[in-house]
């Protein structure tokens, strides 16, 4: 059914001859696409929703659907979790939530609303393969847990990480030394639960028969508690509730499964070694290599096996006497084999040049072939069904998931969430075993700020409809629209200004800039290339004409390295600063043309092009050392600028800007100002030819040392996808790798970001609601901007849904106003004298009564 589903989606239009309206129908698609290749997407929404209102829109919504957002209807099961599963039988899902002791897990009956779901304390839930029950391990409190779980904390918020996570593997042994065994009935709901007094226990599985439960547990030695527990796989007596040790060399195991239809166990021992045991004569037989996958419903497994530079993939099954047979050999490095239910295939990571690919290949060596070819990474295969992988692109930040038909090829997405610009990071998958369904965990929203991910399913046996894609589009156009036409006003008051300074971006002078960081090779702290790049940094801002400082400081006992700061004194609020910042040092194995020359150079031009030409606000353009060695340099340019008093206001971060995946000039805006990312969406349509996307991101980046001290204040831009290059952090990430014009375009983008920054009000501070006045209305003050310019405040207010209903222009930093309708929106930001309003509200919610 799927593969019939997918062959023909892309295919739809050559199945008969075309007559002339789907000739005209065609037509309007292919202008649609134009559009949107070149980020035009009002325009590519309005001709998609034509082709959706026309006769033959139903031949058509299959590649309408996929080219704006998902084809398969996906519904939310939980606003958090992970550990994503199904029972054998599909009619149940599990996930967690929490952590250690603290971990819950939720069962998610299939046939019911989600409101259906069940959970209880505990972890590691396994379904029995009959799916009517279930074991899983619980943990109580102790005073020893918090304590050491408590020593994590302290020294993680002391930097040594090192010392943390020694702590954190010290609490995950206490974990499963006091974790209890919990059985539970799915459909009763009742549970019982063993102790096993004395054993580690770390690892669950149920045996091929529904019947035996296998674990893997430790034991310490009493006679000497430093050493490290003997590991080993057991089988539980559930009559004597005990656990009988299977095997006794102790060393350490895991992904402990039971192979179908063979009576075996299979298991990792160290890093290098794969153990087949039989459980009816308890022999074992070893393998060399690592990586073991099973096939779902037949006796056989693959693995990967080294022998000098080789790498191979090698399947072992019962059938052949568990001897294992090559069907892959590589001087090219390989990873992650997978099989198919059946046993019949293989598919697997290869890295033919410098980024990864998937393939597939027979369990007897024929049929090798490549599934995908991306510039980026294809990574993490696995079978859904006998025909279908399911494989992830992108980095591990921002990876997207696709379908692969194995037969024919052809590659369908699978997931997103229907907005334009909005990136949703992928993070789990899990399958049924009947190949309907689909669970994802992911930041569907793009906040990669906060703790939770959602859990997602994705029906592959249900497609979206001609209504669902109808009103994707119209809601997406009139996003677009609103976000064009808030932009449009936002830039009006000094938009030739800015034109002036972004239309003589000089493309030649940024290479230069980029030629000459790369020729100092690595940029690591402890390299030469360092310094070297500092002063050139320090003598390009020089011949510029500016005085620029070096803030020097230790990084490393012993080790000197210095930013590189440059001050562009406001000519309004000189006290008030913006800062535009980039990394210029690089990771020690490589020269970073992408991370993060690209970045270095755009800062350069950026600060070339203001140069003469001071805004009302001061913008110091900050160049940091140490971002690799752990975000140092932003540390301690933030930390002075806190001892020093400094009243930063706005901040932008840029970091890998110059590696296109393909045709399209696009980047994303990383942020947590929600104000300042439609500020650079708008610098980009406006003023330069760069596509912009959108993730709220600033973690293990140098705009999370913002973040740390001034608050919400940050945007900035990195790739798309979102370190995505597949030269990140590699020897490779070389100038011939990068896009000129997408550096010309994006440093544009941050010119036309920054001035609109520094020339608008801040956001405003102190907004407070005071109570209704002898029925005269309610009192709504803030404190009064800190900009000299400002001649008015704009107040907008409204309920949940409608938050800008009302609007009202006042003088003061106070107004009295009726508010009828609770809950609502309360909004205000400042208005200067030459029509420049705040680049965000500041906004409350005003609670029913």
């Amino acid at each position: 059914m799927y593969r019939v589903l997918i062959v023909g989606l892309l295919s739809a239009a050559s199945a008969a001859p075309l007559t002339a309206q789907q000739n005209r129908l065609d037509q309007t698609l292919e202008r649609g696409q134009q559009m949107w290749n070149r980020g035009d997407y009002a325009g590519a929404l309005g001709a998609y929703l034509r082709v959706m209102r026309g006769g033959q829109a139903d031949s058509v919504l299959q590649r309408v659907a996929l080219a704006t957002g998902e084809l398969y209807v996906v519904e939310e099961i939980a606003v958090d979790g992970r550990s994503v599963r199904f029972s054998a039988d599909g009619r149940f899902a599990a996930y967690e939530t929490g952590s250690g002791a603290s971990t819950v897990t939720h069962i998610v009956p299939m046939d019911r609303e989600p409101g259906g779901i069940a959970e209880f304390p505990g972890r590691n839930f396994v379904f029995s393969p009959s799916g009517d029950f279930g074991v899983y391990l619980t943990v109580e409190e102790s005073d020893e847990l918090r304590r050491v779980r408590a020593d994590a904390e302290r020294l993680m918020a002391q930097r040594d990480r090192r010392g943390a996570f020694a702590r954190r593997r010290d609490a995950a042994l206490i974990e499963a030394r006091l974790a209890r065994l919990a059985i539970r009935d799915l459909q009763s709901e009742t549970e019982h639960r063993v102790s096993l007094d004395g054993l580690l226990k770390l690892e669950l599985s149920f045996g091929a028969d529904g019947q035996a439960l296998y674990l893997i547990g430790g034991a310490r030695d009493d006679t000497d508690p430093s050493a490290p527990p003997a590991i080993d796989v057991y089988v539980f007596d559930a009559q004597a509730e005990t656990a009988k040790r299977l095997t006794t060399d102790g060393r350490p195991k895991s992904g402990l499964v039971a192979l179908a239809n063979s009576g075996a166990l299979l298991f990792s021992e160290g890093n290098n070694q794969i153990t087949l045991y039989d459980i009816s004569s308890a022999v074992s037989r070893s393998y060399e290599g690592n990586s073991p996958a099973h096939a779902a419903s037949a006796p056989a497994f693959a693995f990967l096996s080294r022998d000098g530079d080789v790498t191979a993939v090698k399947v072992a099954s019962a059938s052949a006497g568990w001897n294992p047979v090559t069907v892959v050999r590589s001087d090219r490095p390989l990873r992650a084999p997978a099989m198919s239910p059946n046993g019949q295939s293989v598919t697997f990571q290869i890295m033919p040049e410098d980024n990864w690919e998937v393939a597939v290949v027979g369990a007897d060596g024929t049929g090798e072939r490549l599934l995908s070819s991306e510039i980026q990474h294809d990574r993490f295969p696995r079978f859904i069904s006998n025909d279908l992988v399911l494989a992830a692109k992108g980095e591990g930040r921002h990876q997207r998931s696709y379908l692969y038909e194995i037969n024919t090829g052809e590659e369908i997405k699978l997931f997103h969430n229907n907005t334009v610009r909005t990136i949703a990071p992928e993070y789990e998958w899990a399958s049924s075993a009947d190949a309907t369904k689909v669970l994802v965990v992911a930041e569907r929203d793009g906040d990669t700020v906060s703790p939770e991910r959602g859990v997602y399913l994705v029906h592959l046996d249900r497609t979206v409809t001609h209504e669902n894609v109808v009103q994707r589009l119209e809601s997406s156009l009139a996003a677009e629209r609103d976000l064009r036409a808030r932009g449009a006003a936002m830039f009006a008051p000094i938009q030739g200004e800015i034109r002036s300074l972004t239309e003589f971006v000089s493309g030649a002078r940024l290479y230069e800039y980029q030629a000459a960081l790369f020729a100092f090779g690595s940029k690591f702290i402890t390299q030469p290339g360092n310094g070297m790049a500092a002063e050139y940094i320090h003598d390009m801002l020089v011949s510029f004409g500016y005085e620029p400082e070096y803030q020097w400081f230790e990084p490393r006992p012993g080790i000197r390295s210095a930013n590189v700061i440059a001050t562009l004194r406001g000519t309004e609020d000189p006290d008030l600063v913006y800062v535009v910042s980039s990394h210029f040092d690089s990771v020690e194995r490589g020269p970073g043309a992408d991370d993060n020359t690209s970045g270095t150079s755009v800062l350069l031009e950026t600060a070339r092009r203001f140069a003469g030409h001071p805004m009302p606000a001061t913008i110091k353009f900050a160049f940091f050392t140490g971002e690799e060695a752990g975000l140092l340099g932003s540390r301690e340019f933030v930390r002075r600028a806190v001892r020093d008093g400094e009243h930063i206001v706005g901040a932008l971060n840029n970091d890998m800007l110059g590696w296109a995946n393909n045709g399209r000039l696009d980047n994303t805006i990383r942020y947590s100002n929600e104000g300042i990312r439609d500020v650079q969406h708008a610098a980009a349509f406006l003023f330069s030819g760069l596509i912009t996307y959108d993730a709220k991101y600033y973690k293990s980046t140098d705009a999370h040392a913002y973040y740390e001290e001034y608050g919400d204040i940050v945007g900035g831009i990195g790739s798309y996808p979102v370190l995505g290059n597949p030269h990140y952090h590699q020897a490779t990430d070389e100038l011939a790798t990068i896009n000129q014009d997408l550096i010309r375009e994006t440093t544009k983008t941050n010119i036309a970001s920054i001035a609109l920054l520094a020339a608008s009000p801040s956001r405003l501070t102190g907004l407070r609601v005071h109570q209704e006045r002898g029925g005269g209305g309610t009192v709504v003050q803030w404190n009064p901007s800190v900009e000299s310019s400002v001649s008015s405040y704009t107040v907008a207010y409204g309920p949940v849904d409608d938050p800008m209903r009302y609007t009202v222009r006042v003088g003061e930093p106070e107004v009295m106003i009726n508010l009828t309708d609770r809950p609502l929106v309360l909004a205000v930001r400042a208005v200067n004298q030459r029509g420049l309003a705040s680049w965000d509200w500041a906004r409350t919610t005003v609670p029913a009564r």
